[in-house]
């Protein structure tokens, strides 16, 4: 544990050097995943609370998949 003044550092973050190209697959898992459906619908949302804004925002992210006809 280094300490600087009254300041104590724990330890050291490493930098990330993968850039967007690392997170290609976790994309591509989301494109296949939803398709063309969106995470969130368009549109202005009201809600009376915070808590109802987080709840219908994990209901929309969570929601299976439409089927779309073949």
């Amino acid at each position: 544990m280094e300490k600087k003044g009254d300041m104590k550092i724990l330890g050291r973050r490493k930098p990330y050097s993968g850039g967007l190209e690392g997170t290609q697959g976790f994309f591509e898992l989301m494109i296949k995943l939803r398709g063309d459906q969106p995470f969130l619908p368009k549109g202005v949302h009201r809600f009376k609370t915070y808590d109802e804004e987080r709840e219908w925002t994990l209901k929309m992210l969570t929601r299976p998949r439409a089927a779309h006809p073949q």
